[in-house]
């Protein structure tokens, strides 16, 4: 009904079910009937909260960041080799996104449609995420090295690389490679070779610089041994 209030049990059910829905497929493949037969309500009740399906994605995935931020918080509060550390976090968010592709692409559309608190309260875990980086960065980097003198851009470098994967990863890609690939390449260079991250035991195996003849293309070169 026209004018009929919203309730906000409604509307945390919807965007329950929605993630379960999105999470099992892409995002293309899945109908707004989809969700609504999953809920056992009609389709016209989902569009009163939201006016469309991507909206409705949108919504589900800023609800469902600030479970992704408790599990990144997890992942660099583990101590360990810089390597470990930065290939927990970049699969930590490359398996959130897997399946969300459509994000970064409906992020830049909907952004201007949050709502003041849920950008602001977005940007602060951002940029939380950011600064923990960052200062891992700054204490595990060797003096001179570039990720030490520019640590916050080097964490945009990371993230840049992740989204990059999400959005263009193969068909056969998994995240467990990719975040090795990533994580590799983000400490050594594009020379370095990713085989060399253990994802039996990552652990206890320091990755070392493998380095081809020639001049090195490493920008970035850890002490010790992304997300």
């Amino acid at each position: 009904m026209r004018g009929r209030k919203k309730s906000p049990d409604t509307r945390a059910a919807i965007l329950g079910c929605a993630a379960k829905v999105f999470a099992e497929r892409e995002y293309h493949e899945v109908l707004t009937d989809d969700i609504a037969a999953a809920l056992g309500i009609g389709k016209g009740t989902i569009y009163r909260y939201f006016d469309s399906k991507e909206e409705l994605y949108f919504a589900t995935i800023i609800e469902g960041l600030k479970g992704m931020h408790e599990a990144i918080t997890a992942a660099l509060g583990q101590p360990a080799p810089l390597a470990v550390v930065i290939e927990r976090l970049v699969r930590t968010i490359l398996e959130y996104f897997w399946t969300r592709r459509d994000f970064f692409i409906l992020l830049h559309r909907h952004e201007p449609k949050l709502e003041p608190e849920e950008r602001a309260e977005w940007q602060q875990q951002r940029d939380g995420v950011v600064e923990r980086v960052r200062g891992i960065l700054e204490s595990s980097l060797p003096r001179g090295s570039v990720g030490r003198k520019t640590p916050r851009l080097a964490v945009e470098i990371l993230l840049g690389m992740i989204r990059s994967a999400c959005l263009f990863r193969e068909p056969d890609d998994r995240p467990e490679r990719l975040a090795r690939v990533i994580t590799s390449v983000f400490l050594h260079g594009i020379e370095a070779d990713p085989a060399a991250l253990s994802a039996r035991d990552p652990a206890t195996r320091v990755p070392r610089p493998v380095r081809a003849g020639g001049p090195s293309l490493t920008p970035l070169r850890g002490g010790r041994a992304r997300s």
